[in-house]
């Protein structure tokens, strides 16, 4: 429980914060005492110069109509979607929810459609609730919003309301399309309307359960809002911090003072209090029949002068020394969305080029030079990469083992990985060195061509994203048989393919042919690029889908990556849940999967046992889980510029699941597979697929690098005896 409210009348900067009470308010510069209690029926008197000072409706500025009025200026950064939004503005990142909160502090806040009673918002405070804890129910037969959670002190968004209130933290706030009860239609799907400060904290009852209510005081009182009509009266003359609406100290066991908030009287928002929520200290029998006391709402709050906010509504536009440099637009910083100086709409970064605003009418681009792709300058540890036959790099535990004592390729180090329990699965790992590397048309001339403008690679939406518009991190593109990514990928024709493509496609067929060990290889009609600048990744997933062939090659251009293999979850636990209604017995016991013979016990007798005997024997087998309860890794291995990665059999797909981490600048993943040409029904997609390799375009591995490795030994060699034999003859004359 919180400790009791304390008296803020004579708080200023530098001195210490209270200690937080179960309420806040800071608007006030002056407490009544407890002696001088005010009736519970007295009924306030407004001067009418108090009530003209409100500027505002009463009861709330909701505009319910279908036809609100524009705005009477427009906002300085606005976006088309939250995907755009939460990737330019730093301090609003929220794929859902209306808060960004960040150490104990709110960072941004979105105003939305607020389903609490009385929301309220004119040009200069906004009334809204903490948010979360709403769930749909249906009354009358309609869905409607109501609160089922409550909202205490624990809660993080109101920890963080607290923290800006002691710190004197403004805040930006965001204007959703969706806001019911603006003054204005807004403008954009979202729009920033200015830094707000917290000034009050208090508790409600809502459909029975404890609400938290915020009060938001515009910071810069001078400037005036957007978001109100063109009628709407602007603030002239200095701005009024010492008319407050009555304060009250409640007379029950709190004996707190609050202000008159609502109209009809007094209602004390101390949730530990005998009188909470009673008005005039009786229950409350309709609270949907309060109304703001418009004292209070022209009230204002004074703040210490010369405080900053942390962030800038509109973040500062890139410098030309930033993006001139070749190599800026692989960092994690050129990965983020900008401000279109023209029209102030938020435009994220969907292509590899640069950005450009789509916004209608405006044809404003920020162009990115493009960059020479060279392995020697993007891969640090280039250094590193070897001349000779590459080291391993890989490391497995069950079900997959390793195949020991393996002889080169030619030039290429080949490491072989069988997934035990299933025949014809494995995992091949061609190490490429320096010298294949090297060669006319390999792994360093392509590099330099993925910068190719041709290749289209961009960041495409999420099929099933939570939030619409939500894109994939890395950039892409589809060439040949359509695929059916986690994105909606067009895809391009082999015959329309840069020169690139398909030279990947030629040595990714080598590659598949070489791990196929004898088996015929499915045609490979399909190309998928991937792009990944700094700190970028794709998640565990598989290649499974049932329109495609068992044989999966990726051919690695750029920085190193890593990469991972686990069995999938539900397999792994035989579980798809925590709770024993979702244990399924009938799924495979593969190996490496937790506690084996457990589980062959479980599926024995699973038919037999009543519901709790099921429920206990699964809750032994949730004990067996390893710390962190998630899937082991049963392979990892550092994937190198020029490297391929073969995996083999549909099995490897259905039971097992893979990720890949860019661990440097920026790094290209080309993956190549066989999609079933029955399962595309339209002929023009199918036809995309149409390839025949010409046969001097037939790749066969580089075969001619191991002869240079060997010369270069021998050359080696040549220079130590040539180096001994300087040496001796040196030692020689100086011994005479």
């Amino acid at each position: 429980m919180a400790p009791p409210a304390a008296d803020t009348s004579d708080e200023g900067p530098g001195k210490q914060a209270p200690k937080r009470p179960l309420t806040q308010d800071t608007s006030s510069t002056e407490q009544m005492p407890k002696k001088a209690k005010t009736e519970a029926t007295e009924q306030i008197s407004l001067p009418a110069s108090v009530l003209s000072a409100a500027k505002v409706p009463v009861q709330s500025s909701a505009a319910t109509g279908k036809h609100r009025p524009p705005p009477r200026e427009w906002p300085e950064v606005w976006a088309m979607n939250r995907s755009d939004l939460t990737e330019t503005l730093d301090y609003f990142r929220q794929r859902q929810g209306g808060n960004q909160t960040n150490d104990g502090t709110f960072r941004g806040s979105l105003m939305a459609n607020d389903f609490g009673q009385r929301p309220y918002m004119d040009g200069e405070l906004i009334i809204t609730r903490a948010g979360g804890g709403m769930e749909p129910v249906t009354i009358g037969g309609k869905k409607i919003m109501k609160q089922m959670k409550p909202q205490d002190a624990e809660s993080a968004t109101v920890k963080a309301f607290w923290g800006n209130m002691e710190s004197w933290v403004a805040c930006p706030i965001i204007l959703s399309k969706d806001c019911r009860h603006c003054l204005i239609e807004p403008p954009h799907a979202y729009s920033v309307m200015s830094h707000f400060k917290p000034t009050m904290h208090w508790y409600e009852k809502d459909n029975g359960h404890l609400v938290s209510r915020f009060r938001w005081e515009k910071d810069d009182l001078q400037e005036p809002a957007w978001w109100v009509p063109a009628d709407h009266s602007s603030r002239t003359g200095p701005v009024d911090y010492k008319t407050k609406a009555q304060r009250q100290t409640c007379p029950s066991s709190c004996g707190r003072t609050h202000p008159h908030i609502f109209n009809e009287g007094f209602v004390c928002v101390t949730n530990d209090c005998d009188d909470f929520w009673k008005l005039n200290g009786k229950p409350l029998t309709n609270a949907d029949t309060l109304t703001y006391n418009p004292v209070w709402l022209a009230e204002r709050t004074q703040w210490p002068d010369n405080i900053i906010p942390p962030f800038a509504l509109c973040p500062k536009p890139l410098s030309l020394t930033e993006t001139e440099n070749p190599f800026y637009y692989t960092t994690r910083a050129a990965y983020k969305g900008i401000v279109c100086p023209d029209c102030g709409c938020c435009i994220a970064r969907t292509k590899m080029e640069g950005w450009t605003c789509e916004t209608e009418g405006c044809n404003f681009t920020h162009p990115l030079p493009r960059m020479s792709l060279d392995i020697r300058a993007i891969e640090k540890s280039f250094a590193a990469q070897p001349d000779g036959h590459a080291a391993p790099t890989s490391d497995c535990q069950s079900p997959i083992t390793h195949r020991r004592n393996a002889l080169p390729h030619g030039p290429w180090r080949i490491e072989t990985f069988d997934v035990g329990g299933l025949p014809g699965c494995l995992i091949k790992q061609f190490h490429a060195n320096a010298v294949i590397n090297s060669r006319p048309g390999s792994a360093d001339e392509m590099l330099t061509q993925m910068s190719d403008p041709a290749l289209h690679l961009e960041r495409r939406e999420l099929n099933q994203a939570v939030v619409g518009g939500q894109r994939c991190n890395h950039f892409s593109n589809n060439f040949g048989m359509p695929y059916e990514f986690s994105a909606e990928v067009p895809s391009t024709a082999f015959k329309d393919a840069p020169d690139v493509v398909l030279n990947a496609l030629h040595r990714m067929t080598w590659a598949g042919r070489i791990a196929s060990e004898g088996t015929p290889l499915d045609h490979l009609n399909e190309v998928l690029v991937l792009g990944y600048l700094e700190e970028q990744a794709i998640g565990y997933h598989d290649d499974g889908e049932h329109a495609l062939g068992p044989t999966i090659v990726t051919f690695s251009l750029g920085s190193n990556a890593t990469m991972m293999i686990r069995l999938k979850p539900k397999y792994y636990y035989g579980a798809t849940g925590n709770s024993a209604k979702m244990y399924d017995p009938t799924q495979p016991i593969i190996q490496g999967c937790l506690a084996p013979a457990y589980r062959h016990y479980m599926n024995q007798n699973w038919g037999r046992w009543n519901k709790s005997t099921r429920a206990a024997e699964f809750q032994t087998l949730k004990q067996k889980r390893p710390q962190g309860s998630i899937p082991p890794v049963c392979f990892k291995t550092t994937l190198h510029h020029g490297d391929y990665v073969v995996m083999q059999g549909s099995d490897l797909q259905k039971y097992f699941e893979h990720q890949i981490t860019n661990d440097g600048s920026i790094r290209f993943a080309l993956t190549a597979r066989h999609v079933r040409p029955d399962t595309i029904k339209d002929p023009v997609e199918r036809a995309k697929g149409d390839y025949t390799t010409k046969p001097e375009d037939v790749y066969h591995g580089n075969m001619e690098a191991f002869d240079l490795m060997k010369t270069q030994v021998a050359e080696q060699k040549q220079r130590r005896a040539a180096f001994n034999a300087k040496k001796a003859q040196a030692a020689q004359i100086k011994s005479q």
